[in-house]
C-alpha cells in the first residue's frame, strides 16, 4: 500500500513539475513573476485575482491607445518612453506592445488617474459591480462624454493631418468653423488637398479598421470633372480598371512603389467631361493618377459619398455637421462586420 501510495506521489509530483515547465518555456517569464499581478507574455497579459483565478487578455489594449483623447499615438509613445506612465502604481517606460485591461488596470499620467479610455476604446461594463465583467461593443453613440463623430465639407486647400503645425490642417479648418470637439478627433481616411467634399472626423479608434483595412473597405463616390469630353472606351477602361504607380504613406513612413491594375469600379457619366466614380480601393490619389493614365486631367475632384455618409444637410463647403441617429446605424453595421 505504501508502495503505491509513493508511485502516486511521485506521479502526481512529475505531472506538476512537467505543468511548471511547459508554462515557464511557454511564457517565456521566469516564476519570480508570479509574486505581482500579472505577467506579460509575448501575445498577452494575465491577470491574477487574490482567489488564484485569471482572466485572459485577449481584448485588452495597447497602452498607448489610453491616451488617445488628448493624444497622438507618437505623443502617447514618447509620454510612455518617458516613465511619465503608471498601471497599477508600476511605472512602464517600454512603449512597445504593453497592454492594459478595460475597468481592472488604474492607469495614471504624472499621478493622476487617466479616467475614461475604456469608453474611448469601445469598451463597456456588463456588471458595474463587477470589474472583470466587460465587452467591447459593435454600438455607437451620441454621448458626447464617451465618443463624437463629425462629417466636414472638406474645402480645396485643406491638409487632412491632425499636426496643427501643418498650414491649413483639417482640426483648425472644423474648429474655426465653429465645431468644438471635447475629445482628440481625427479623420478617417484622406482626401487629398485638392480634393473636397465629405470627410468623417471622430474620437472613435473603431472606425479606421471598420471602414479603411483589407477586405472590409467601404465604397466610396466621387464627382470628377476633367479637362475635354471623355470617349466611351476610355469610361470602359476606368471601370475594368487601369494600371497606376502609387506609394503608400503611413505615419510618416513611405512604402515601396506599387504598380498595379486597379480594381473594377462603378463610372457613370453625367455630362460628356463630368462622370461619378464609385470605388472601393483607397490608393495614394488613385483617381487622378487613373485618369492622367488616359491622357485626362482632373480639374476638380469632389467626394459626395463615403461609406453611406453623405454631404446632405451640409449646403456648402466649410460646413460641419454630427452625425444622425440614422447615419450612425450606417457606421454602427460596418462596425459589426
Amino acid at each position: 500500500m505504501n508502495g503505491q501510495m509513493n508511485i502516486c506521489s511521485q506521479l502526481r509530483g512529475g505531472i506538476f513539475f512537467a505543468v511548471l515547465l511547459f508554462v515557464h518555456f511557454r511564457c517565456g517569464k521566469s516564476f519570480q513573476h508570479w509574486g505581482v499581478n500579472r505577467f506579460q507574455t509575448s501575445s498577452r497579459n494575465f491577470h491574477f485575482t487574490s482567489t488564484g483565478g485569471n482572466i485572459p487578455d485577449v481584448e485588452g489594449i495597447r497602452l498607448n491607445k489610453v491616451f488617445k483623447s488628448t493624444y497622438s499615438r507618437r505623443q502617447a509613445d514618447d509620454l510612455i518612453a518617458s516613465g511619465r506612465v503608471t498601471v497599477n502604481g508600476n511605472p512602464i517606460n517600454s512603449k512597445g506592445g504593453f497592454r492594459v485591461l478595460p475597468f481592472n488596470d488604474k492607469v495614471e499620467l504624472d499621478g493622476k488617474v487617466f479616467r475614461g479610455w475604456e469608453e474611448m476604446n469601445g469598451y463597456v461594463r456588463n456588471n458595474k459591480k463587477d470589474p472583470k465583467s466587460f465587452q467591447k461593443t459593435n454600438k455607437m453613440t451620441t454621448d458626447e462624454k464617451a465618443l463624437e463623430y463629425f462629417k466636414y465639407w472638406k474645402p480645396k486647400g485643406i491638409v487632412c493631418t491632425t499636426d496643427r503645425s501643418v498650414s491649413s490642417n483639417i482640426i483648425d479648418s472644423i474648429v474655426s468653423k465653429g465645431c468644438s470637439p471635447k475629445h482628440r478627433i481625427y479623420p478617417v481616411g484622406r482626401l487629398d488637398k485638392d480634393s473636397s467634399g465629405v470627410i468623417i472626423l471622430t474620437s472613435d479608434g473603431r472606425l479606421p479598421n471598420a471602414l479603411l483595412r483589407g477586405e472590409f473597405k467601404k465604397q466610396k463616390t466621387y464627382k470628377v470633372t476633367v479637362n475635354k469630353s471623355l470617349k466611351m472606351s476610355d469610361l470602359r477602361k476606368l471601370a475594368e480598371g487601369v494600371v497606376i504607380t502609387t506609394v503608400a504613406q503611413r505615419d510618416g513612413n513611405r512604402s515601396d512603389p506599387l504598380t498595379a491594375k486597379t480594381l473594377p469600379c462603378v463610372v457613370e457619366q453625367i455630362e460628356k467631361d463630368i462622370i461619378l466614380m464609385t470605388i472601393v480601393e483607397g490608393r495614394n490619389r488613385q483617381i487622378r493618377k487613373m485618369l492622367d493614365a488616359l491622357d485626362y486631367d482632373v480639374v476638380r475632384l469632389h467626394r459626395i459619398d463615403f461609406c453611406g455618409i453623405k454631404l446632405k444637410p451640409l449646403s456648402r463647403s466649410g460646413e460641419w455637421a454630427k452625425l444622425s441617429q440614422d447615419e450612425l446605424r450606417v457606421l454602427s453595421f460596418s462596425l459589426k462586420k
